[in-house]
């Protein structure tokens, strides 16, 4: 009795120190709206518009969500690259604290879908501070789904471009390391001449997430 009451604390406490190392970080929820009037587009075409519509939404918890569009799209800019979504180290409260527990098992997840218009390409990227290191994954995933589609990627496990003015080995254990994007860019061909997606629950977490 006294060994199986024993070994069920044990257990118990190993639980709780499993959880206790499992940290998330909310980029954005986007319940709260924030200001996109700084945020990075290609040009004047490139909308944000916060969605509230409660058919639109991901679930009935959710009052908004994030619609990005590009009306107007020219025919001879393939894989063009017209905003991304960040996950800055500086720009999120507690982020500069909590990136010593990430590091290499940094992952990021978060809800999209698609519309009618053309398909839309998620392009991941790693940027040092000030960004003047860059790094790009050589593979893009195709947003095609008009349903909810649930997105995650570990960053260790993306094979990389250096795009960066400086030029540094790409290690996820550097303090260099602080700001990782996903990237909006167009397909080869746009033939319907825009493109449109939702997008939600921007997270980073340091173990793997399951929706």
């Amino acid at each position: 009795m006294l060994k199986r009451t024993v070994l069920a604390v044990l257990m118990l406490c190993f639980l709780v120190g499993v959880s206790a190392q499992q940290k998330q970080i909310l980029i954005a929820d986007y319940e709260n709206k924030p200001n996109t009037g700084g945020w990075w587009k290609d040009n004047a075409q490139v909308k944000f518009a916060y969605d509230e519509i409660p058919a639109s939404q991901l679930n009935t918890d959710s009052k908004v969500c994030l619609h990005v569009r590009w009306d107007s799209v020219p025919n001879n800019r393939p894989f063009a690259w017209f905003t991304d979504l960040k996950a800055d180290t500086f720009a999120v409260d507690g982020m500069e604290n909590e990136w010593k527990s990430f590091k290499e098992n940094t992952w990021m997840s978060f809800w999209c879908k698609a519309g009618a218009g053309d398909t839309l390409l998620l392009n991941f990227l790693v940027l040092s501070k000030g960004h003047k290191s860059k790094w790009g994954a050589s593979d893009m995933i195709p947003l095609t789904s008009k349903q909810w589609t649930f997105i995650k990627v570990k960053f260790a496990d993306l094979q990389y471009e250096n795009w960066g003015v400086v030029k540094e080995d790409f290690d996820l254990k550097s303090d260099a390391v602080k700001c990782f994007e996903v990237g909006l860019r167009l397909s080869s061909t746009s033939p319907k001449g825009y493109v449109e997606g939702w997008f939600d629950n921007i997270k980073l977490t340091n173990y793997e997430p399951f929706e």
